[in-house]
């Protein structure tokens, strides 16, 4: 399978600390050195469906800042091909704070992410296989206009390719918080045949409360097939996540990847448990390995339940700081 996945990307700022520091005026808080890494779900995805053996590119923004050199240069050192857009904007970065074992928190800056339009992406010159688009909701010109990654998902099914489309929580007071993501959602996802995002991904989107029983997960991922996606790969973190799929109609139209093995992936109703990892060596990144473990059983040809168990393992090797392969 050849595979590119594009959309958000940015370099991570990650702080040492071995204690939370506070924003008192006036008051000096010790930290250590800064990691830069890159970040975001096409850098992310790529990398890891890269670890895993796929044939991977990338598509994304880059920016004309001081931080675009670091940026460049650590893609470059990546060693996965790539498709650079540029904007003239900023450098998307965002601040990772991460200390003991609790959540990760991000202050994020959407730089040359506000400027990608995704119908600038070459879909014919490597003719892939699989497309996939991460984070819409930190990806300002998606939010606002809606043909963007519509009509690239939809140029991709009519050359045959599958398409992928992996969400990212909505902040309150972002861009993306003014977005009617119901309807975004409506004309978009009838040209997206997989879709991998995590409980909070969507309840921040429709507005959801309260915790992720197995019940409310079969409700809200039945609600995406029935807006139009093949296979819904929904994650409630810790927890574990549902694998969900529409019938073999709509699986025999979800392009080289899912056409195949439309009979054999046809009305799916799967749960699987997270691995117990008691304290983890970074938690960054651990949905999109999910998304790439998913994608990668998919392009091997894998049964459902060996797919869920591969992108299960993926994402438990990842948050031990294990390659993925």
């Amino acid at each position: 399978m050849k595979a590119v996945a594009l959309g958000h990307a940015c370099v991570d700022i990650t702080p040492r600390l071995d204690l939370s520091p506070g924003i008192e005026p006036g008051i000096l808080y010790p930290v250590g050195p800064l990691r830069f890494a890159l970040g975001g779900s096409a850098i992310n995805t790529a990398r890891k469906l890269h670890e895993l053996g796929t044939s991977v590119s990338m598509a994304i923004a880059t920016g004309q800042d001081t931080l675009t050199l670091i940026y460049e240069r650590l893609l470059h050192d990546m060693g996965v091909p790539m498709q650079l857009i540029p904007t003239g904007l900023t450098t998307s970065y965002s601040i990772v704070v991460e200390h003991g074992h609790h959540d990760r928190t991000f202050w994020q800056h959407e730089g040359f992410n506000a400027a990608f339009d995704a119908r600038q992406v070459d879909l014919d010159t490597d003719q892939p296989d699989l497309v996939h688009a991460g984070y819409p909701s930190l990806v300002p010109f998606w939010c606002h206009n809606v043909d963007s990654l519509l009509e690239t998902f939809t140029a991709a099914q009519q050359r045959g390719i599958t398409t992928s489309l992996d969400l990212a929580h909505v902040g309150e007071g972002s861009v993306a918080s003014t977005v009617d993501w119901a309807e975004w959602f409506r004309q978009v996802l009838p040209a997206v045949d997989v879709m991998s995002p995590s409980w909070d991904d969507v309840s921040s989107a429709f507005g959801l409360t309260g915790e992720p029983t197995r019940a409310r997960m079969v409700e809200v991922a039945d609600m995406l097939l029935e807006m139009g996606v093949a296979v819904v790969q929904l994650s409630a973190g810790k927890e574990g996540f549902l694998l969900r799929t529409a019938g073999t109609g709509r699986l025999e139209r979800a392009g080289r990847v899912l056409a195949p093995v439309a009979g054999a992936w046809a009305d799916q109703d799967l749960w699987f448990d997270a691995e117990v990892i008691d304290e983890p060596e970074t938690t960054v990144g651990a949905g999109d390995s999910l998304t790439a473990g998913l994608l990668h059983a998919l392009g091997m040809g894998l049964a459902p339940v060996a797919a869920g168990e591969f992108a299960r393992a993926v994402v438990g090797r990842h948050l031990r700081g294990e390659r993925a392969k």
